[in-house]
């Protein structure tokens, strides 16, 4: 402590100062140039770099020789112009060297590196200086201060460079130029603490010209110094002009553009637009001069400096919830504010990148629920039967179907419809558990696969499940509506041994499910796959027999009771197989019904009829039944009307017969299409009166013009009270309501008597005749017409019945 006060005492405090106001002058000076360095490129950046080098070299130099002038040991001293030269050329060499290393932006090291070349710098400068003393005798050094004095100027000078050039502010610059104003003169005073003057004596004369030399040079550095750094200010604060103008011309063009767009000096950020600040969430001030690291991951930022002019797709940062959005980045070279830099264009791609992940969703799950669709079930359960067999575990598969779908988009509308879609999907995912899935094949047709069962009855257990979550939404829902399904299920291995196999296995089940009430669920029964191959099969061969006219009419005639006369005839439909010989209507019909080809074949049997009673001479009335299919299509009265203008046929002659279950399904629907078959003049019965449902109601809801009674009310009527009441009352209400009764499956004489005393007006069934060609009642189709129909007789028809 002591020598530090001998030291100071030894100095001039005057020119103690004038040495560090040059030193901050100069140092401030060179920031300014190197920030210029920074921002340039090529032979103007050597140039700055060399402008720089000269203005803290010289200033170095200057503190330290104004610093020894200021020093007096109490003798005459001098200078050796050679050694204050060769002291100059190294502070200028060392600051040049340093600062070049600290501009070049290859890594975040180049500051501080530059910095501690420049601290060497420094040392080499001072101790050169000290060595162009002239005086007697031998310096004494204190290694250990020299050392610190290296140390301490190498640390300094590092941070020096890394505060000034931090940032691009004028508090970095004052920052930087501060700590290398105290490296620069801890240095010099240091280094005259290492030097011990205490043996040396003076060997030049008070006429020695070297400090009044010195005095001149420190004058003309000084004025270089000062020179330069007016210099560099009067251009720093042009080219801050020049700059600004630039930026803003060049920041409004790049606000503009609706992609991301950042200028950078290769690691370093210089600005970015609007569009990339709104995308990333941060301010323009906040990223300037930041690494690209705050936006991009090392492997980004080293693909796009290695290839210019290229699109990569990476991860763009930001600051909401700390995420990162996809983005597609190419970098390219550009001219910014007369400097190369590099400008990053950033495209957003997360509006893309959804897209592609929603188109792929609807190409793997139905729009509608979100459930997987046919393609995606495909490839599933094929992955899920391959696992299966693997692991030597158990999968069903369930086919569902909901019941009267069709009815409920008919009556309520098509986003009725969709919303009990959208109530099943959401019954069936609550259901589902572990690596099941279920899946949409159809308009009502759904699929539900279970892997990794160990026993059969567990896929039972699923589907009881799933309908009591279909009857509990049922009781918490107050549409008009309900589901109603029924659940088909096959195991693998137990029912099938592949995907097509299980899926032929499964639809059997549901085929029995169906038959057995439409709300249930089938485990399959290898029964079941006999009988779905022939129904299959009875399917594509009635597919066949209506293409090449295998079907066939029968003609079964109506009885007059009172007169014994025949009044028409209800035609019926035959099929003649060319290897199963005839085939009942009542397995074929319903074939036809589930396989949707009943329209096709209650339009060849109308058009066939009409065509057939247009030819006869006796206008005799013809009855054709009409299934529900037809009768809910709504083009009924259109397929009449054709047939009628087509075949010539009477209207009047016409009659068509439909079953109360038929109008059920959609009643409103079932009036307008029979309003409009009314129109026409063609009559209209209720067929199987009494086995249907709300049989009164029907009646009120549309003027019929005949009533037909059930066979299975008319079989022992004359002898089951049951039935004969049942039959009294329907004749009691024909009579009240003007509509003549007709009794259908007679076949007994007994049977016939009671109807003739009960006033039934016709009767129809084996008694009368059975169903048969039209060529058998010629001699009624084409007989003189009388007053009360048509006499019978065992001639014309031989199974006609003889009455009167």
């Amino acid at each position: 402590m002591n020598a530090v006060f001998v030291l100071w005492a030894m100095h001039d405090p005057w020119l103690v100062t004038i040495a560090i106001f040059i030193c901050a002058l100069s140092t401030f000076a060179a920031l300014a140039l190197i920030h210029h360095a920074k921002a340039a490129a090529g032979y103007i950046h050597l140039a700055w770099i060399g402008v720089a080098a000269v203005a803290v070299g010289s200033g170095i130099w200057a503190t330290h020789f104004v610093a020894m002038l200021a020093y007096s040991p109490g003798y005459q001293t001098g200078y050796g112009l050679a050694q204050m030269l060769l002291s100059l050329a190294s502070g200028i060499i060392c600051a040049g060297i340093g600062f070049w290393l600290a501009t070049r932006g290859r890594t975040r090291f180049d500051a501080p590196a530059g910095g501690g070349v420049l601290g060497l710098g420094i040392a080499c400068m001072d101790y050169l200086g000290m060595a162009a003393l002239k005086i007697g005798g031998a310096i004494v050094w204190n290694d250990g201060l020299i050392a610190l004095s290296i140390v301490a100027g190498v640390s300094l000078g590092a941070l020096s460079l890394l505060v000034g050039l931090s940032r691009a502010s004028m508090a970095s610059r004052l920052g930087g130029a501060g700590i290398l104003t105290i490296a620069i003169c801890s240095m010099h005073f240091t280094g005259m603490m290492d030097a011990g003057l205490g043996n040396c004596f003076s060997v030049v004369t008070a006429d020695d010209a070297t400090p009044f030399n010195l005095s001149l040079a420190v004058a003309i550095v000084s004025s270089m110094i000062l020179i330069a750094s007016l210099t560099g200010l009067r251009l720093d604060l042009r080219d801050k002009r020049r700059r600004i103008l630039e930026q803003g011309r060049m920041r409004g063009l790049a606000d503009a553009a609706l992609e991301g767009l950042l200028v950078c000096n290769g690691h370093q950020i210089i600005t970015i637009n609007t569009s990339l600040s709104v995308l990333v969430g941060r301010e323009r001030d906040d990223v300037a001069n930041k690494g690209l690291e705050l936006f991009f991951d090392e492997g980004t930022i080293a693909t796009l400096l290695a290839t210019p002019d290229t699109a990569i797709e990476a991860d763009l940062k930001v600051v909401h919830g700390g995420l990162s959005v996809p983005a597609e980045l190419i970098l390219r070279n550009i001219d910014y504010c007369g400097t190369e830099r590099h400008l990053i264009a950033v495209r957003d791609l997360s509006a893309r990148k959804k897209a592609e992940r929603d188109f792929l969703f609807l190409t793997r799950h139905d729009s509608l629920t979100g459930l997987s669709n046919r393609a995606d079930y495909d490839r599933q359960l094929a992955d899920e039967i391959s696992r299966a067999k693997h692991n030597g575990h158990k999968l069903a598969l369930l086919f569902v179907e909901l019941n009267r779908f069709k009815h409920v988009k008919d009556r309520f509308g098509h986003a009725a419809g969709d919303a009990l879609l959208r109530r099943v999907t959401q019954c069936t995912k609550a259901s589902l558990t572990g690596c099941s899935f279920a899946a949409r094949l159809g308009g009502e047709e759904f699929a539900i696969v279970i892997p990794n069962l160990e026993r059969r009855e567990e896929a039972g257990y699923f589907a009881q499940r799933l309908l009591s979550a279909f009857q509990a939404s049922n009781a918490d829902n107050d549409t008009p509506y309900e589901i109603t399904a029924s659940i088909g299920v096959a195991v693998l291995p137990d029912d099938a041994a592949d995907a097509q196999g299980l899926a032929s296995s499964a639809d059997a089940a549901l085929h029995q499910a169906k038959q057995g009430g439409r709300e249930g669920y089938r485990l399959f029964e290898s029964a079941m796959g006999v009988e779905m191959r022939d129904r299959r099969q009875m399917e594509i061969d009635l597919r066949v027999a209506i293409a090449h006219d295998e079907l066939r009419l029968a003609y079964q005639p109506q009885m007059n009771i009172d007169s014994g006369t025949i009044g028409g005839f209800e035609v019926l439909v035959r099929w003649h197989h060319p290897i199963h010989g005839d085939i009942s209507p009542a397995v074929f019909i319903p074939i036809a019904e589930e396989s949707g080809q009943i329209s096709q074949i209650d339009a060849w049997v109308l058009r066939q009829a009409c065509a057939d009673a247009v030819t006869w001479k006796n206008p005799m009335s013809i009855a054709v039944n009409v299934s529900a299919i037809q009768l809910q299509s709504g083009t009924l009265a259109e397929l009449i009307l054709e047939t009628l203008v087509s075949t010539g046929l009477s209207p009047k002659r016409l009659e068509i017969e439909i079953t109360e279950t038929a109008m059920v399904h959609d009643l409103d629907q079932a009036l307008v299409t029979l309003r409009g078959v009314k129109a026409l003049g063609v009559k209209i019965a209720m067929d199987d009166f009494g086995t249907g449902y709300s049989s009164l109601a029907n009646l009120r809801a549309f003027p019929f013009d005949k009533i037909k009674i059930d066979h299975s009310f008319v079989g022992g009527v004359d002898c089951n009270e049951h039935s004969a009441a049942i039959v009294r009352a329907v004749l009691g209400l024909g009579a009240a309501l003007r509509l003549p009764v007709v009794a259908e499956g007679v076949e007994r004489e007994e049977e016939l008597d009671f109807l003739r005393t009960e006033k039934c007006a016709q009767a129809q069934g084996y008694l009368v005749s059975k169903p048969t060609s039209i060529a058998a009642f010629d001699s009624l189709t084409n007989a003189d017409q009388k007053a009360d129909g048509i006499a019978t007789t065992h001639k014309t028809a031989p199974t006609l019945r003889l009455v009167g």
